[in-house]
């Protein structure tokens, strides 16, 4: 009896993380094929997850409701966290013009805490809450051990030279946290202007940031 709550959790989750990948046309059985669940248990979450406000079907789709747009600005793995990084963040994207984000681990992945687009257009997915890939420059300063010496930089930062996506550049350096947790600070920019061009900013933001942590 107690596990079919848990396998109820796990898969309304597991809906709720494909849903932004799904698209507009068969989604359902995008669905399925994205979590692993048949199309029945499916449905069965997508109206339980109506119910419940997490998401909506509006225009003949499925999409995530802004409800969760609430709950996930209270994520934050530090109280203050958040707010601290919000400053610097606009900051170093006013004076460099890329994309900004906090990127911070969690448990098989890595999420970006905060983000603000950039002045450029990027095939990324430049919003809070966007996972970031393992091989991303973020990632890899949050994962030294699986960083090669190639994409690798002085004081633990990392690049990224259009080595996840083409024409996508990125320079991420290492944030440390109260407590020994680690963050990281990733700029991304297109490869016209490459985003290792502005790693003095990116590290004196880092420092700002740390620095603003430490009264927390």
């Amino acid at each position: 009896m107690q596990r079919e709550p848990r396998g109820v959790v796990d898969g309304a989750f597991r809906v709720l993380r494909a849903l932004p990948e799904a698209g507009r046309e068969h989604q359902v059985a995008r669905l399925a094929h994205l979590t692993g669940l048949p199309r029945p248990t499916v449905y069965r979450l997508l109206g339980q997850l109506r119910d419940s406000g997490m998401v909506t079907w509006a225009d003949g789709r499925w999409a995530l409701s802004a409800s969760l747009l609430g709950l996930a600005q209270q994520v934050e793995p530090l109280s203050g966290l958040r707010a601290a990084a919000s400053r610097v963040i606009q900051g170093l994207r006013e004076e460099t013009g890329a994309a900004v984000s906090l990127v911070v681990p969690s448990e098989d992945s890595f999420v970006a805490l905060e983000m603000v687009p950039g002045s450029e257009t990027l095939p990324i997915d430049a919003r809070s809450g966007a996972r970031m890939p393992a091989s991303t420059a973020a990632a890899l300063v949050l994962a030294p051990g699986a960083l090669p010496a190639a994409r690798g930089r002085p004081f633990g930062a990392a690049i990224d030279d259009q080595d996840v996506l083409a024409g996508l550049t990125c320079y991420a350096v290492p944030v440390g946290l109260p407590g020994g947790r680690r963050a990281s600070l990733q700029i991304a920019t297109t490869a016209l202007r490459p985003a290792e061009r502005f790693a003095a900013p990116v590290h004196r933001a880092a420092v700002a940031l740390e620095r603003r942590l430490s009264v927390l």
